[in-house]
């Protein structure tokens, strides 16, 4: 099979990426959604010189005003588009916005080439991307919204507390508390594609990368395909073990709060956050 190549290098790197994502069997149909948030003058210069004779959209109103990413691009999946297709219809799956009358509006710069939109959930990930840049210092750039099964499977079989689903991961693999000390963070069961979700979606993101949509799926910001894939992943599997636990009866020993410490200690210098729940309620 020949390797997937692209005029925009973002599309390149981005499509086998969400591609990827519905092989795991984390993006079916239509489901999910992924957004990046572009360097500027790199965008603009590709488009430029591949695109030429492209002109931008209309503006279209935003239901949520993001006046600090006025002027940002993003590479966003459509509305409608499955990931599986990512790789054959690219310049359908994907689209380039530009956020444009102080943080009020998008225009469409590039692809939608079926007439597709900026996925549903396009509020929420322009919240998250304000909340994520800014807490970041621009070092995360992507989003995925994802339905990891194993992940989701918990939302129905624990209760829809931050705290005790960070701890239920975290006591399964010594490697999570490294990967995600910032914690998983419950978001209650909310219509998807609103302002509400976003909303509240924007109160956990200020404490973490990761949010738990209850009985959806997982919402999650990086710096790239691959950390923002590994962090998905390291979750997943987290999340699968700790299920298998639950239906063999429950566990009789975990990883103990001394363990966590003495990773959080040995560790720290990689750790995106200081670990807030290694100590027990």
């Amino acid at each position: 099979m020949a390797a997937f190549t692209h005029p925009i290098s973002f599309v390149k790197e981005a499509a086998p990426f969400i591609h990827l994502c519905w092989e795991m069997g984390w993006n079916e149909a239509n489901g999910g959604n992924f957004s990046w948030r572009l360097p500027t003058e790199e965008i603009a210069g590709l488009l430029a010189r591949h695109y030429p004779e492209l002109q931008p959209g209309p503006p279209v109103p935003m239901p949520i005003d993001e006046p600090n990413l006025d002027g940002e691009y993003f590479l966003v999946t459509g509305s409608g588009q499955f990931f599986r297709h990512a790789l054959e219809r690219p310049n359908q799956v994907f689209g380039i916005v530009q956020i444009v009358e102080g943080g009020k509006a998008w225009r469409q710069v590039w692809g939608f080439s079926s007439g597709a939109k900026p996925t549903s959930e396009f509020a929420t990930h322009l919240v998250a991307h304000a909340i994520r840049k800014r807490i970041s210092n621009g070092r995360e750039r992507m989003i995925l919204h994802a339905h990891l099964p194993e992940f989701i499977a918990l939302s129905f079989l624990e209760d829809l507390d931050s705290r005790q689903l960070t701890r239920a991961l975290w006591e399964k693999m010594p490697e999570c508390i490294v990967i995600f000390p910032d914690g998983v963070r419950v978001v209650p069961l909310l219509l998807p594609g609103t302002v509400e979700i976003a909303e509240a979606s924007a109160v956990e993101l200020e404490k973490s990368r990761i949010i738990s949509w209850s009985h959806h799926g997982i919402f999650v910001s990086e710096e790239n395909p691959d950390k923002l894939f590994g962090l998905a992943e390291t979750i997943e599997k987290a999340a699968a073990i700790h299920r298998r636990v639950l239906s063999a009866g429950g566990p009789r020993r975990a990883i103990s709060d001394d363990i966590l410490r003495e990773l959080a200690t040995k560790f720290g210098h990689i750790m995106v956050a200081k670990p807030e729940w290694i100590d027990r309620a």
